[in-house]
Order: structure tokens, then C-alpha cells, then sequence
């Protein structure tokens, strides 16, 4: 009959009957183990045969654990991405259209979810016993955050609850996910996370035509309480599929998580990825906030604007998992330069001196594949820079991938008020024969050559690892 290691150590060190006396006697765990080091032993190995249950990178467990991931993102996180309906009808709107800060209204909203993300992956990996608490205390947020939209009246309210607040309650309720989907998954995390990304791209195929719909038909105000029924209604079944893997989970204790990350945070190859992720940002967010501004001014209908929108976020899809398919089986620094590279050109050659909607097109299919989709290799640039043997592995990669949300949250938010200075520093009128129509001329060129200098980091490849 089988028997643990733990109970052949313990058999060994029970004393013979006959040579030693009944009163002798004493309990075994007092000679080979203390009785709590025993009960963690066979709470561990009680653990481990539960986990052996349930594989990683596969089974139909964390397929449910994916889907009930990929329906929240689905609902939530689209909303943001379709930001730029928004800012067409906020600068026509009475209540809005004086003010310079649309455009931050959309940058906030991801700005606040990647400041936050350090922050909420400490908590998330500090207190694992409390991630379905702090899931679903986030996703109450958001909901709160759309009915607060909708009674706005000016847009400082419409910054405090669809710029900060849904973005804060996005990254409190989406942090804790991610180290769930970690549980499940590994060595296809790349591919894992390019279809959960683009379920947002997914929404976003019709989302912005919707949107642009009820704006017209009704208003902001129905809109918001709309979405926030329609995201009680479709996300919160997904909450009830999200189980966490049944693994020993330890606290992290936050000096070790330091010691882990001082070595990481120093290395050359760590300070041209995050500078790559920092300057990316910058120019990520402007197509897409101002590409249904630029159609409009051009002469285009607004269902082209929302079009494009919907263009971007088709192609995101399958830009999003093309590159986690990439990210898995090729040197993350790979796509990483090369979107980059073409993004930027696309930008300067195609945007600039778009005339007509056929460049626009071109441009948002580029913007789509290769941008939009920027986010999804994280995961890899994390395990790229985290040793496999570091004890905290998982938790230390969390903590990584916080610092680069971090990062970009910093460039999201500034990406706001660079665009609102660059638009209206000009005092130029709508050229059609000029560079980016005159009055995007400044937008375009900072956005072609963030692109430009982000993908300069490829050069890492020429250097040592570390």
C-alpha cells in the first residue's frame, strides 16, 4: 500500500514495542516533527494532489476560469476604447464643448488603471485570500462610476466618474483576475492574454456605432445607465465562473519582494524596456482619440468616424493574438521593435497626409494590429526579466507587470494634455492641403516619432542579457 513520504518518516521513528516500555512511549510527531510543521505537511501534500486534479495550460476548469475572464473584459474594459464617439460629442455638446479637457476625460480613465496596478498587484499579492473580495469590490466601482457619469453637468464630474473612478475600479476589480488566469496558465500565457485582450476589440466592432446611435438618439445620461445595465446584466454571471486553482498560495512579503526586483530594476536590458513602454504610451491613445475628430473635419459622415473606430478595434483582435502567439515562441524585443517601427511610419505617411478615407483606413488597420495590441506582450517582458528561479515567481511578475502598467498610466495621463496643447497651440484653421489638415499637424508628428523612438530599444538584442 502506498504511503507518503511524510508517513514513512513518521513510521520510522516509532520506537519498538518490545524493547522499550508501554509508559516510554511518546507520540511520534514529538520526536521527528512539531505537531503544526505536521499539519502544514499534510495540508501541502492535501494541496498538491487537489492541483495535480486540475492542469495547467489546459481543462476544461480553466477554460471556464478564461471565458469568465474574457466576458468581463468583453463588457468593462470596451468602453474605454471607444472613447473617441465620446470625444466627437462632448465638444458639441452645450455642457462640454468650452472646455479643453475632453480629451483627458479618455486618458484618465487608462491612466488611473495603470497608476493604480502597482499598487493593487501589492494588495492582490499581499492578502491572496481576499482577491474575490477585491474583484468584486471593483466591479461594484465601475458600475457606481457609469451612474455618476450620468448625472454629470460638467466635465469635472464627467472626470471624476468616467475618467477616474471607472478606471480605478476597473484596475481594483482586473488585478486580482490576472493573478487567477496566472494560476491556470503558463507556458501559453502569451496566447492567453492576446484573446482576453481582444475580447474588448471584439465589443468595440459594433460598440462605437451603438454608442454613437444613442448618443444622437437619446443622451449621455441614458447611455451611461444604460451601459451600466448592460454590464450588471452580461458581466456579473462571469464573476460566479472565476475560481481560483487550488495551489498553496503564500502572502508576499514586501522586502522580499524588493530584493527580488532590486537586481531586475538595474539591468540595462529592464531600463530600455521600460523606457520603450513609457514613450509607446505616449502616442498609443491620440488615433484613437482623435481619429473621428480628423474624419469629421475632413468631410467625412460620422458613421465613417465610427467606422474606424470599429476598424481599430477588428483588427486589435487579431492583432492581440497574433502577438501573444508571437510573444510565446520568439524573443519578446522582436515584436516589440517591429510594431513599433511601422506604427510610427504609419503615423507620418499614412495619417499626415491623409486627404481622403482611404489612408484612414490604412492607418487603423496598422494602429489595430500592431498598437493596440502593444499591451499583451507585458506578460512576456515580465517573464523575459524575471528569473525561473525565483521562489515568488508568479507574484514578482505581477509586480513587474504593475510597474509597466505604472509606466504607462504616467504617458497615458500626460497624452491627454500634450494633445489638447498641440491642438490648441495652433491657431490655424482646417487646411486641406496642408500636413495633417494644419490643425493635427503637431499631434501627428508626436505621435510618428514616440513610435520612431520606442522601437530603439531593439537594440537590447545586441547587448548582454543582463
Amino acid at each position: 500500500m502506498y504511503k507518503s513520504s511524510s508517513a514513512l518518516s513518521l513510521d520510522d521513528n516509532v520506537p519498538d514495542a518490545e524493547a522499550v516500555p508501554l509508559q516510554s512511549l511518546k507520540r511520534s510527531s514529538i520526536d521527528s516533527l512539531a505537531s503544526s510543521d505536521l499539519s502544514q505537511l499534510l495540508a501541502d501534500d492535501a494541496s498538491d494532489a487537489s492541483s495535480l486534479d486540475k492542469p495547467i495550460d489546459g481543462g476544461r476548469q480553466a477554460w471556464i476560469v478564461f471565458f469568465g475572464c474574457w466576458i468581463i473584459e468583453f463588457t468593462i474594459w470596451s468602453l474605454p476604447l471607444s472613447y473617441g464617439v465620446f470625444q466627437e460629442y462632448y465638444s458639441k455638446h452645450e455642457l462640454f464643448k468650452s472646455s479643453t479637457a475632453i480629451p483627458t476625460v479618455g486618458t484618465l480613465t487608462a491612466g488611473t488603471s495603470n497608476l493604480c496596478m502597482p499598487f493593487m498587484s501589492m494588495v492582490a499579492a499581499r492578502w491572496p485570500q481576499y482577491r474575490r473580495t477585491q474583484m468584486i469590490a471593483g466591479w461594484v466601482i465601475c458600475v457606481i462610476a457609469l451612474l455618476g457619469a450620468s448625472l454629470a453637468n460638467s466635465i469635472e464630474t464627467l472626470l471624476l466618474y468616467q475618467g477616474f473612478l471607472y478606471g480605478f475600479g476597473w484596475v481594483t476589480h482586473y488585478t486580482p483576475v490576472m493573478f487567477i488566469l496566472n494560476e491556470w496558465f503558463d507556458k501559453q500565457r502569451g496566447l492567453v492574454y492576446g484573446i482576453l485582450f481582444s475580447a474588448s476589440g471584439v465589443a468595440g466592432l459594433g460598440q462605437p456605432a451603438l454608442l454613437n446611435w444613442m448618443l444622437r438618439r437619446f443622451d449621455f445620461k441614458i447611455t451611461f445607465r444604460v451601459y451600466a445595465l448592460a454590464v450588471i446584466c452580461v458581466s456579473g454571471p462571469g464573476l460566479f465562473l472565476i475560481r481560483s486553482r487550488d495551489v498553496p498560495r503564500k502572502p508576499l512579503v514586501p522586502t522580499k519582494a524588493l530584493t527580488s526586483l532590486r537586481p531586475i530594476v538595474r539591468s540595462l536590458q529592464f531600463q530600455l524596456i521600460a523606457f520603450a513602454v513609457f514613450v509607446q504610451g505616449l502616442g498609443f491613445f491620440i488615433p484613437r482619440i482623435y481619429i473621428n475628430s480628423y474624419s469629421s473635419d475632413l468631410g467625412l459622415s460620422q458613421s465613417s468616424g465610427a467606422f474606424l473606430l470599429a476598424l481599430i478595434s477588428l483588427s486589435q483582435v487579431c492583432g492581440q493574438i497574433g502577438q501573444g502567439w508571437v510573444s510565446d515562441r520568439l524573443d519578446v524585443r522582436i515584436p516589440m521593435s517591429v510594431s513599433t517601427l511601422l506604427c510610427g511610419l504609419a503615423a507620418l505617411l499614412l495619417w499626415g497626409p491623409a486627404k481622403t478615407f482611404w489612408p484612414l483606413v490604412f492607418l487603423a488597420l496598422t494602429w489595430g494590429l500592431l498598437s493596440a495590441s502593444y499591451s499583451v506582450l507585458y506578460s512576456r517582458m515580465c517573464t523575459f526579466l524575471v528569473g525561473k528561479e525565483d521562489i515568488d515567481r508568479d507574484s514578482v511578475v505581477m509586480l513587474m507587470y504593475g510597474i509597466f502598467s505604472f509606466e504607462r498610466g504616467i504617458s497615458g495621463a500626460l497624452a491627454g494634455p500634450i494633445s489638447s496643447w498641440l491642438i490648441g497651440s495652433s491657431e490655424q484653421t482646417i487646411d486641406l492641403a496642408a500636413y495633417g489638415l494644419g490643425k493635427y499637424a503637431g499631434i501627428v508628428w508626436f505621435t510618428g516619432i514616440c513610435m520612431l523612438v520606442a522601437a530603439t530599444m531593439g537594440i537590447g538584442r545586441l547587448l548582454p542579457l543582463k
